[in-house]
This record gives structure tokens, C-alpha cells and sequence, in this order.
């Protein structure tokens, strides 16, 4: 071998060390997303819970008591949160637009809910209060952007 000369063994180990660092590198990006992913959608589902048993707090306590929640994480511009109590079937929806994806969780409420109401949480409004009324005799919760 001349002074200078790279061997055929010698390129062919670089070379399979460089694919096996992409590949790395590639599991890694993809693994990244999965877990900010999976990071959106636990503290949704966490925030849905929260919500669920606050609704259930507060119709328990009584006309004019209210809680405030906020947001689970800081929202940029175009993200938002939309929290619906759903009258029809006593659910309560929560549909997360993070980052270009929409994540939907649904709640079962409970207790009763009688009237429809739904708040939108985004970058200037991030917390919504959650009040107990009560109209003839019944008591009903509602959500809104202020006591």
C-alpha cells in the first residue's frame, strides 16, 4: 500500500458508521415527535379530568360558587382549547388545536347538565371559570370567560 492510499476496508467501515449514525439520529427525531405528542394529549386528557370533576365540585356546592381553571400550557398564536358542556347526553368536550393537530377528549359529567355552554381558551383568554347557578329550583353549571 502507497503512502496515502485509503484502504477498501477502511471505506467500507466509515461508511457503514455513518449509516448507523443516521439511522440514530433518525429514530431519535422520530421518537421526539411521538413523545410531544403523547405529551399534548396526556395533559389534555389530564385538564379533561380536572374539568370533569371541578363541574362535579361545583354543582355540589351550590348556586353562585365558581372555580377558575386555566390552561394546561402556555397556547401560541392560532392554538386554543375549546371546553363544551354538552346538555344532550351530560358530556363535557374538550378539543385541543396544538401545534397544527386537533386532539378531541370526551368526559362523561357526573351530574346533570341542563344548559349547553362552551368557552374557547387561546393565546390572550387562558382561563375559564366554571359556575354553579341556580334557576327555579334547579342548579345547573355553566363555563364561561369570567365569573
Amino acid at each position: 500500500m502507497r503512502k496515502g492510499q485509503i484502504s477498501l476496508d477502511f471505506l467500507f467501515a466509515v461508511t457503514l458508521v455513518m449509516i448507523t449514525m443516521l439511522n440514530v439520529v433518525y429514530i431519535a427525531t422520530s421518537e421526539k415527535g411521538n413523545a410531544e405528542t403523547f405529551d399534548v394529549t396526556a395533559r389534555l386528557k389530564v385538564f379533561s379530568v380536572d374539568i370533569r370533576d371541578t363541574v362535579a365540585k361545583v354543582y355540589a356546592s351550590g348556586d353562585g360558587f365558581s372555580v377558575r381553571k386555566t390552561s394546561p400550557f402556555p397556547l401560541k398564536s392560532g392554538e386554543g382549547i375549546v371546553i363544551r358542556l354538552n346538555a344532550d347526553d351530560d358530556t363535557i368536550t374538550v378539543i385541543g388545536i396544538i401545534g397544527g393537530n386537533t386532539y378531541t377528549v370526551v368526559q362523561k359529567s357526573p351530574v346533570p347538565i341542563y344548559t349547553d355552554s362552551s368557552v374557547q381558551l387561546n393565546q390572550d383568554t387562558d382561563e375559564v371559570w366554571i359556575v354553579a347557578r341556580e334557576d327555579g329550583g334547579v342548579t345547573y353549571v355553566e363555563i364561561q370567560t369570567s365569573p
